[in-house]
């Protein structure tokens, strides 16, 4: 096995447990929606964010890749939890308000 494919096998492994963890805690504090079939109309009468604004930011600010992202209620309101791929290869999540910024 090369060494490139283990370290493949790996960032898909935590990238899979860190998904089961955000969902789980998600889960307890709201629903949350992976599908965008069902999170686009949510979005639409909302005027939320939309996920390519969320990910443009994460990319630009975290300087790493977005590997998934889903769209959850929360106390709060409407939040994107996000799955990262950070350069130096380790898994990370953000959770970022769904609500428009002002002025923006």
């Amino acid at each position: 096995m090369s060494r490139r494919f283990a370290i493949s096998c790996a960032a898909i492994c935590s990238a899979a447990i860190l998904l089961a963890t955000t969902s789980s805690r998600a889960s307890a504090e709201g629903r949350c929606y992976g599908e965008w079939s069902d999170a686009a109309p949510i979005v639409a009468r909302e005027r939320l964010r939309s996920a390519r604004d969320v990910q443009d930011m994460a990319r630009g600010e975290l300087a790493g890749d977005v590997v998934r992202i889903l769209l959850c209620e929360a106390e709060s309101g409407f939040v994107y939890r996000l799955v990262l791929r950070r350069l130096d290869g380790r898994m990370g999540t953000l959770t970022v308000s769904a609500r428009p910024t002002p002025g923006g």
